[in-house]
């Protein structure tokens, strides 16, 4: 039978098991995908925790994961443009951490001819939230957006989006990320005490602080919009409890996004982004890559290769 990844209750990584599941068949409007890779994303991780769960235990065991690359492997009724043997990628509900799942075909894009499936399964996340992020921040080319946590899966794809589009990128990550930071195209900053400081002496002369993107989610609001252009928009995906001027907190439900994913995979595809991957786990090593990205020491992403030759699934 089909190996999926599951869990029975809140916890840390340990408590994700190597299952068999048996194969489902897909609905109307749904297919069945056989799945080559599938990001790990930092929600992902505080799901598997219980942080959205009010304190209450879970009813049923959950597989793990939204994003996903992989090969349509059935069809369900009332399915138009999709086919089996099509090479699919998307952000879905249900869990990813499957050799195969079931999902809506409406929840899919067609991964772009010789793209790989696990840089594809790398996008649909990060990607998605990184457009969110900018169009939020209303950046324009030629202006100055301060990213903090620049160096992660959300931030690699952010700074090197707004670089592309012709904006200054100052990125705030560790003293080990600088470089990596650099080669993305953004100003490189050190996060710590003090940041505020280097974050102004980083500002290119004769310039000011347009927008703020934060990815961090560590207590960075304050500083931020003492640096930021009067009535500069401050966005926060992670700080659910920010408040102030021009502050936005992005829960990514806004609308006007609903083509993020498809604009993130079209950057990639075009070139404007090039998808880092700080490592890629095999499935039965799931539990390592939620500790990974839980050590908040990940530069790009995390990918799991759910098939052992993912380009063949």
């Amino acid at each position: 039978m089909p190996r999926a990844i599951t869990y029975a209750e809140y916890g840390d990584p340990d408590v994700l098991t190597l299952v068999d599941e048996p194969l489902a068949e897909p609905g109307p409007g749904q297919v069945r995908v056989r799945v080559a890779a599938t990001g790990v994303n930092p929600f992902d991780t505080k799901l598997r925790r219980g942080l959205f769960a009010g304190g209450k235990p879970m009813a049923t065991p959950k597989r793990v994961g939204r994003d996903l690359a992989g090969t349509v492997d059935a069809v369900g009724s009332g399915v138009d443009g999709l086919s089996v043997g099509d090479r699919v990628v998307g952000n879905v509900n249900g869990g990813t951490s499957a050799e195969y799942v079931v999902v809506k075909a409406d929840g899919l894009l067609p991964v772009p001819e010789g793209m790989d499936l696990v840089i594809a399964a790398a996008i649909p996340g990060a990607g998605s939230a990184a457009v969110r992020a900018l169009g939020l921040a209303r950046v324009q080319p030629g202006q100055v957006v301060l990213i903090h946590a620049a160096s992660g899966g959300v931030g690699s794809f952010a700074t090197q989006l707004a670089a592309a589009a012709g904006i200054t990128v100052i990125g705030t990550a560790s003293a080990g990320s600088q470089d990596y930071l650099a080669e993305l195209g953004a100003i490189p900053v050190v996060y710590g005490d003090g940041w505020e400081d280097r974050v102004r002496a980083a500002v290119p002369a004769g310039a000011g602080i347009d927008a703020v993107v934060d990815l961090a989610g560590t207590g960075v609001i304050e500083g931020s919009l003492a640096l930021v252009t009067a009535g500069g928009p401050v966005v926060t995906l992670n700080d659910f409890s920010a408040k102030g001027p021009g502050v936005i907190v992005s829960s990514g439900g806004e609308p006007g996004f609903e083509n993020a994913l498809r604009d993130a995979v079209d950057a990639v595809a075009d070139g404007r982004v090039t998808v880092r991957i700080d490592r890629t786990f095999p499935l039965e090593h799931f539990a390592d890559a939620h500790r990974l990205s839980e050590s908040g020491h990940v530069r790009g992403k995390i990918v799991v290769a759910v098939a052992a030759d993912p380009e063949q699934s």
